[in-house]
């Protein structure tokens, strides 16, 4: 076999974004890094989440390029949309791709293989011919299943016509891939039966976590006083992008319905539909929800160790073609999770399969609203049970520790595959 000298990471999002996809990349090109290869990352200039303060990354006319610990990073001026806006996503991923491809063409060094963690479709199109003509072997990292993820989004009469013809260029960019990676079983079905990809090509790698990141932390009287919310209160909790998939907005009127007045919600993140939560809960007149942003990345597991309970709803359909990344984050904080998500679902299976919470159907109202009036009143020491059944759970499926291992195997081992 011959030894990978060169790799190169192009990832859609990378620190100091906080999502869990930017920290993946990083631990990839660490651990590979740490084991004598030459690693670039080719990535945007930041600008996740929405509101985060990045200027010191900005150049709109070039690269910036620095060395981050044996690691090359080439911030690419690509087109940046942090909001959830159709059209300017589609310009992102297509600008992203098309940065990517231009600085790879002018790199004296081809890469002996590439590992594309990128925007869904066009980026990945782009970077996939690149690849194809350039006879570089690319591993394909699959977050969300695309087009479904965006198709569920749209009127059903326009689903079937889009869905057609953008699943034959999803199934192309596969195709072209030595090695295809995917984060569930479910994932691994779709792109076996459905995309017909060789099985022997499709490799299940879940999202991790770093699990040292969640021991030794502060209380949480201190967590709660640091931020300065109250400690006294049964707290719900959601962390992540509060977008339209995310259903915050469902979340926020359960727990006025439900009407607790030794509880609180607390919701941490931002994004493109946080504006109209915050309008939602001052036309309730809600005063027990209160609202954190907190862009860093350290700080999520000091967080959520104010919770007692960790909220995780889902707009319907939207489980089907995607796991969100809060998931695993939410079992190593050992906290029960309730979550409200298509029945059939990875994530509905996983909280299932960890004992550790409770699972309604996606956007049930009544559901929610008893379940938080019922966990309520339950004894700590059982929803602590709950809360190590999860990080049990999680430190077998979803550790750093044995995922990043995983995937630089699968990179390494993809320059030895032919192109199809």
């Amino acid at each position: 076999m011959t030894t990978v000298q060169n790799i190169t990471i192009i990832s859609a999002v990378y620190p100091p974004e906080p999502q869990i996809s930017a920290l993946m990349s990083f631990d990839l090109a660490s651990h590979l890094a740490d084991h004598g290869y030459c690693i670039t990352v080719l990535c945007p200039q930041p600008s996740r989440p929405l509101n985060a303060d990045y200027s010191h990354y900005k150049d709109p006319y070039s690269s910036i390029e620095i060395n981050e610990s044996r690691i090359k990073v080439v911030r690419l001026p690509s087109f940046a949309a942090p909001q959830s806006r159709l059209l300017p996503r589609m310009w992102e991923s297509f600008s992203f791709g098309r940065e990517v491809t231009k600085y790879l063409v002018n790199e004296k060094v081809k890469p002996d293989v590439i590992y594309v963690n990128s925007w869904p479709l066009f980026a990945q199109t782009v970077i996939a011919r690149y690849a194809k003509k350039s006879a570089v072997p690319m591993v394909l990292q699959i977050m969300d299943i695309y087009p479904e993820a965006l198709t569920n989004k749209l009127p059903a009469v326009l689903r079937s016509i889009i869905n057609a013809l953008l699943k034959q260029i999803d199934t192309w960019i596969a195709l072209t891939a030595a090695a295809v990676v995917v984060i569930s079983e479910n994932m691994w079905r779709t792109y076996t039966k459905n995309r017909r990809i060789p099985a022997e090509r499709v490799v299940t790698i879940p999202t991790w976590q770093n699990e040292a990141a969640f021991e030794n932390l502060p209380s949480r009287f201190d967590c709660c006083r640091g931020y300065g919310i109250p400690d006294d209160l049964f707290t719900f909790l959601f962390l992540g992008n509060i977008g339209p998939v995310a259903c915050v907005d469902f979340l926020i009127n359960a727990f006025a319905k439900a009407d607790i007045s030794n509880a609180q919600l607390l919701i941490i993140g931002d994004g493109a539909a946080k504006s109209d939560c915050v309008a939602l809960v001052n036309s309730l007149n809600l005063s027990h929800v209160n609202f954190i942003s907190d862009p860093e990345a350290a700080n999520v597991p000091v967080l959520q160790s104010m919770a007692h309970v960790c909220m995780l709803p889902m707009k319907r359909g939207a489980g089907r073609s995607s796991i969100p990344s809060k998931l695993s984050s939410y079992l190593f904080s050992a906290k029960p999770v309730i979550a409200t998500v298509d029945s059939g679902s990875d994530t509905a299976c996983f909280v299932r399969q960890a004992e550790c919470g409770w699972v309604g159907e996606a956007e049930d109202l009544s559901w929610l609203v008893h379940k938080m009036r019922e966990v309520v009143l339950m004894p700590k020491d059982q929803l602590d049970i709950l809360g190590q059944h999860g990080k049990k759970f999680g430190l077998i499926h979803f550790s750093k520790s044995s995922g990043v291992v995983r995937l630089a195997n699968t990179i390494t081992q993809a320059c030895s595959k032919p192109l199809v």
